[in-house]
């Protein structure tokens, strides 16, 4: 887990997408993997519940991750 800056002036939700974003590359979170919920990331980085959710929101809209509806959220499986 990357650390958080918290004086940075990059905001904390797009430090916590970049960190969930690079543990999607290197495989940590893999192809098909749950991806923490926004409670284990608020967790995780001790940050607020809006905070988790814009981070999802931004593997979202990178076409990182899906969700699944009663079951969480998911990395997206791509073919190579």
């Amino acid at each position: 887990m990357a650390q958080i800056n918290l004086d940075g002036a990059r905001p904390l939700y797009l430090q916590v997408a970049d960190d969930l974003e690079a543990q999607i590359a290197d495989g940590t979170i893999p192809r098909g993997g749950r991806v923490p919920s926004a409670t284990q990331i608020c967790d995780t980085y001790d940050v607020s519940r809006r905070t988790a959710n814009e981070a999802l929101r931004v593997l979202r809209d990178k076409g990182l991750v899906h969700g699944v509806v009663g079951r969480g959220t998911f990395v997206v499986e791509q073919d190579d």
